[in-house]
């Protein structure tokens, strides 16, 4: 075949050059298929150059069964039976010229024998070609509906963010104003929207996990913590939980991590934490300074279930429930800035989250 010719098999017409084909076989196959493929060739080259120079009855199709299974690599599966034929000439025209072997018989069951095989391979071969062309046609099936998925979660979470931030904002505004025995309601109405935003937020960001960086960073564990706890006191109060910031100013806690991704499972457990505080308990943050290590410690009076702690094997049933999701969120971005996200909870004491973070290297102090 022609380098015009195998080109467009393995290209399934579109046109691209040999040293395309190259490419893409190696970034489909890996770089040992590039060298494979020339390596059976030129072997089924000598082979058929053996048999031409022979007049023996050896059955040398069996050498060109290899040249068939070559195919796999082939764009278009047609290649099978193109490579069959051709393997099936070389058998016979090897058997006939330039020599004939004096056991006649003998040398025409072998080769028929060896024809047979060759069918046989190609056999196997097309069926190969047809899973592996099936398993393809899956994969970007798959893609695709990943990718549509996302833009459409994503879309959806720009349609419900909208609107849902602005009625947070009215009802601030008319909390304001309003009676002294409305403004628990429109608290807790409140409460109830932003972790709305904080569900679709955590669906948006599960989707996107996989694609999104995650550069470390130097950053202040407890003014994070601190903006993080003021920014949920509202919700807090709104159904009777007194929120307790113990936070001694002036006492950094710096760590190398994702200021994201530390502030984002900050705020998943501290909602957690009031939403399963029952009214009246109250929740205590605190940052807690170790020798190589810097702990965010969120302390809540109420008994969380088992399903907001303990660890999620199926995501796609954590999305099922906003708890579980944001429990499989938080855990995947821990482990991906090396944090350590620890839980406990016991009967009457109430549960204890830690968030425990790679503090940052101090600076050497200068000799006098």
């Amino acid at each position: 075949m022609t380098s015009r010719t195998w080109t467009r098999w393995l290209t399934a017409h579109d046109g691209a050059s040999l040293s395309d084909v190259l490419r893409k076989m190696t970034r489909r196959h890996g770089i040992w298929a590039t060298w494979l493929v020339p390596a059976i060739y030129a072997g089924c080259l000598m082979a058929f150059i053996a048999d031409l120079t022979s007049a023996s009855t050896v059955a040398f199709g069996v050498f060109y069964a290899p040249l068939i299974a070559t195919a796999v690599f082939y764009r278009d599966k047609r290649a099978v039976w193109v490579q069959t034929v051709i393997a099936c000439a070389m058998n016979i025209i090897g058997a006939f010229l330039p020599v004939i072997a004096n056991d006649v018989p003998e040398l025409v069951e072998n080769r028929v024998l060896a024809i047979l095989a060759l069918v046989a391979t190609a056999a196997f071969t097309w069926h190969a070609r047809t899973i592996q062309d099936q398993l393809a046609e899956q994969t970007r099936r798959a893609e695709a509906a990943e990718l549509i998925k996302t833009e459409v979660l994503t879309n959806l979470s720009q349609e419900i963010r909208g609107p849902l931030c602005s009625m947070i904002g009215v009802l601030e505004l008319v909390a304001a104003d309003c009676p002294p025995d409305q403004k628990t309601a429109l608290a807790m109405v409140r409460g109830s929207g932003r972790r709305l935003v904080t569900t679709v937020d955590n669906l948006v960001d599960l989707t996107q996990f996989e694609d999104r960086q995650l550069p470390a960073e130097l950053i202040d564990l407890s003014i994070l913590l601190h903006q993080t706890a003021e920014a949920n006191r509202q919700d807090a109060q709104a159904r009777q939980i007194k929120l307790t910031i113990d936070i001694p100013s002036g006492s950094p806690a710096m760590v190398h991590a994702n200021h994201w991704a530390v502030r984002r499972i900050l705020e998943n457990k501290i909602i957690d934490a009031i939403t399963y505080t029952a009214p009246g308990g109250h929740i205590e943050v605190s940052t807690v300074t170790e020798p190589a290590h810097c702990v965010a410690v969120i302390a809540a009076s109420g008994t969380w279930p088992p399903g907001a702690f303990q660890p999620v094997g199926d995501v796609n049933s954590a999305l099922l429930t906003p708890s579980a999701m944001g429990l499989v969120l938080s855990q995947r971005l821990a482990r991906s800035i090396d944090a350590r996200l620890m839980f406990s909870n016991q009967s009457g004491e109430g549960t204890t989250v830690r968030l425990r973070l790679p503090a940052a290297p101090q600076p050497e102090p200068e000799p006098a």
